[in-house]
């Protein structure tokens, strides 16, 4: 039995408006979500300037479990875990506030909350004292620079600057774009003795990937190296007008002559012109 054309052309339209009602009730759903975990924020960040860590442990874990990609409420809870010397707690909350600040677009962009995140995860680790954050070798994976960036923030709070200067080095090799990397390494090396010109080799390099950051402008400008345009990659300099790469062929024989043709018609010109101007300053004869 065959569909009536009416009924066959409104099953579309009946799809999408359920659809597209779906829609707006997840987007609705998605955005109250939001909403509350941020109260549950807010709420938490008053109770810690208050000092009730505990509460605001308690209203930072809400957050979370209302919307578990709130980045910036896993740092939270991380800080409150540290002022209640939780240590443990501490780094699983900073190390859950990097993974998903990996999963948004904005906490993808969010460098500021990033540096932040580690800076604190270094901290909590040297505070607890806990030596189990070390990539173990042989296990068939390169550690990534972050891993080694994390590394280098706690050897740094331990007071272990031998081995926070080697995980920083290992940090850079396996991304030397990394302008946070580059800069904590260079503020560090500048406060180690007798590491001055490694500190400006790494400020160099920070300065060509943000010349704009006035941590490093002043921490260049301490080591008597003025910014600019001269501490920058060439490729970073202004391009020149020329397209990079040889020019193009030009056929020699070919402007020659087009060049002499030139010169010979405007040669013809200038005679023709000069006989018609004789001929009128002449005048009629008698």
């Amino acid at each position: 039995m065959s569909t009536p054309p009416a009924v066959a052309s409104a099953v579309p339209a009946v799809v999408r408006s359920v659809v597209l009602a779906a829609g707006v009730f997840v987007l609705a759903g998605c955005a109250e979500v939001t909403a509350s975990s941020r109260h549950s924020r807010e709420q938490g960040q008053k109770l810690y300037a208050q000092g009730e860590y505990i509460d605001a442990a308690g209203a930072f874990r809400n957050g979370v479990r209302d919307d578990p990609l709130d980045y910036r409420s896993w740092y939270w809870l991380g800080q409150s875990y540290d002022k209640n010397q939780s240590y443990h707690q501490a780094i699983q909350a900073y190390r859950t506030a990097l993974d998903v600040s990996k999963r948004t677009a904005p906490g993808r962009e969010d460098e500021a909350m990033r540096v932040k995140i580690i800076d604190a995860l270094g901290r909590s680790i040297a505070a607890g004292n806990d030596r189990t954050f070390q990539i173990e070798s042989g296990k068939g994976r390169q550690p990534t620079a972050e891993e080694k960036y994390i590394e280098a923030k706690a050897f740094q709070y331990m007071g272990d600057a031998d081995l926070a200067i080697e995980s920083y080095q290992q940090a850079v090799l396996l991304d030397r774009k990394d302008f946070a990397i580059a800069k904590d390494f260079g503020l560090y090396l500048e406060k180690v003795p007798s590491m001055r010109g490694q500190a400006v080799k790494q400020l160099k390099r920070a300065y060509q990937l943000n010349s704009k950051d006035q941590q490093v402008v002043a921490a260049l400008r301490r080591n008597d190296v003025v910014p600019g345009p001269s501490l920058k990659e060439p490729e970073a300099l202004a391009k020149p007008a020329l397209p990079k790469g040889p020019l193009p062929e030009v056929d020699i024989k070919r402007w020659q002559q087009q060049n002499a043709a030139r010169n010979s018609g405007a040669g013809a010109g200038t005679g023709a012109a000069i006989e018609a101007g004789a001929a009128s300053t002449a005048g009629p004869r008698d």
